[in-house]
């Protein structure tokens, strides 16, 4: 439920990225809809405090909400925008992953789990113990 770059690529296309959470940030901020809007029937905006406490960062560009892995054999495509077809390629994606993809204050995200063939047969198995 939280946010977090998986290290999926956010660029759409020269020029154009998928900002992920910095634009909900910025559309949730616009919108008058919110307990922090005018809408709003209570004048002290008592259940405000989340809105206030968002802020527009560019470490928010890539960041996506991770949704729960319940169930998870019924929702694929995965990631945000299902270009991971299987559990599989899920599971080679954090397997391989580029290690010097940065966020842009420099800090490593992700790190590689380097798993063997064995080891993503049995992650797998075990994701898919997760759904009914």
């Amino acid at each position: 439920g939280e946010f977090a770059d998986a290290g999926m690529p956010y660029f759409i296309e020269t020029g154009r990225v998928d900002p992920g959470r910095h634009g909900g940030i910025s559309k949730l901020m616009e919108s008058p809809y919110t307990l922090a809007g005018g809408f709003n029937d209570d004048p002290l905006r008592v259940g405000s405090w989340a809105r206030r406490h968002v802020a527009e960062l560019h470490t928010n560009f890539g960041a996506f909400k991770v949704p729960s892995l319940r169930n998870l054999v019924r929702t694929a495509p995965y990631m945000h925008d299902g270009s991971l077809i299987t559990l599989e390629d899920v599971v080679h994606h954090y397997s391989e992953i580029n290690p010097d993809r940065l966020h842009t204050d420099g800090v490593r995200i992700l790190e590689p789990f380097n798993f063997t063939s064995g080891e993503v047969e049995d992650l797998v198995a075990f994701l898919r113990t997760l759904s009914e």
